[in-house]
């Protein structure tokens, strides 16, 4: 990889788990993603023969194979996910649809388990990430978990919350359903993942060298699609242009300084995970210099400032103003509280 340097404002990163670059291209939608966009080469699991999302997420912010930094969805020495995975055939060959769907909901939530280890875990490994040294804000990422996840309340079992999504199927019938209305689980999918851009949006007014979150929205309705598409068939495409809007509106806030790189870890059609990844950046250099989801930490690291472990960084100069504010005690601000009955 050639070098190129921008040491100036805040990489942005937007995970779209499961955005599939053959659906992106189907739907016209590339460029919303990046204006230098292309193909990612991904990596399946050698067990359950897919790309597995608590794995990959891993890889790209490391830029190691799970065999390095220790995060694997199923391996040879755990013999019982093997096995799982050919009872779930077995089961699908004899009732391809309602037994397989409960195959899968027990299945993922085993699985779901794996994508809440913390950051702790990287670094007794001495394993270094992308964040390292770097004024950085990590937002949910599967398997590198930070506290301020959990205080706002954006980390949550996927298994579980797909078990809920599923219903069985009406009497007479082997297909699941949807366990609520494609409108009601849509608000649900989408209020989730306005939550997590609102925290980038309000992140990027201060002094970050680096905003990375990671977002299931386009993953969850892609495993939902080939149910849903009873009611709904345009659904997933749908899902597709509500997150391009979402990218393009954040693009349009970006100080002229920063710069966004879009990445998902697999593509998604049909409700199985694809190997079409995708990359899309508003740096030329990125999508032509990233082959694969091992490269993508490094081309973060070639375009990224690295300002030092801060915390809470100050406010962008473009933010400031010069308002002044009456400085008020906390007793204060109690005390007018009360007045208006909200203690």
């Amino acid at each position: 990889m050639h070098e190129f340097v921008c040491m100036n404002g805040t990489t942005v990163v937007l995970g779209w788990d499961g955005l599939d670059r053959t659906l992106v291209e189907e739907y016209d939608l590339a460029e919303a993603f990046g204006p230098h966009y292309s193909a990612l080469e991904t990596f399946e699991n050698p067990v359950l023969g897919k790309p597995h999302t608590y794995e990959l997420w891993p890889s790209i912010i490391t830029g190691r194979r799970p065999d390095e930094h220790g995060v694997h969805a199923a391996t040879d020495d755990d013999p019982s996910h093997p096995a799982l995975e050919t009872a779930r055939r077995r089961v699908r060959d004899l009732a391809p649809r309602r037994l397989g769907a409960a195959f899968d909901r027990r299945f993922g939530s085993r699985g779901a388990e794996l994508g809440l280890l913390s950051a702790e875990h990287y670094r007794k490994r001495g394993i270094p990430t992308v964040f390292d040294g770097r004024a950085a804000r990590p937002i949910a990422i599967p398997n590198y978990r930070v506290p301020r996840d959990y205080d706002l309340d954006i980390v949550f079992d996927r298994g579980e919350q797909f078990g809920r999504f599923l219903a069985a199927g009406e009497r007479g019938t082997e297909s699941p359903a949807l366990a609520a209305s494609v409108p009601r689980l849509e608000e649900r999918l989408a209020g989730e993942a306005a939550r997590k851009l609102g925290i980038v949006r309000a992140a990027l007014q201060r002094e970050y060298d680096l905003l990375f979150v990671w977002l299931g929205f386009v993953d969850t309705v892609g495993h939902l699609a080939p149910i849903a598409g009873a009611v709904d068939p345009g659904w997933q495409e749908r899902t597709y242009r509500l997150a391009a809007d979402w990218t393009r509106e954040l693009r349009a806030v970006l100080g002229g300084d920063d710069r966004l790189l879009c990445v998902s870890d697999h593509g998604i059609r049909e409700g199985h995970h694809t190997p079409d990844a995708f990359v899309g950046s508003t740096e030329e250099e990125i999508p032509e210099t990233t082959e694969s989801v091992l490269d993508v930490r490094a081309a973060i690291d070639q375009v990224t400032p690295t300002g030092g472990d801060v915390a809470e960084p100050e406010l962008k100069a473009a933010h400031r103003t010069d308002e002044r504010v009456h400085v008020r005690t906390a007793a204060d601000v109690e005390e007018q509280l009360d007045g208006l009955g909200y203690l």
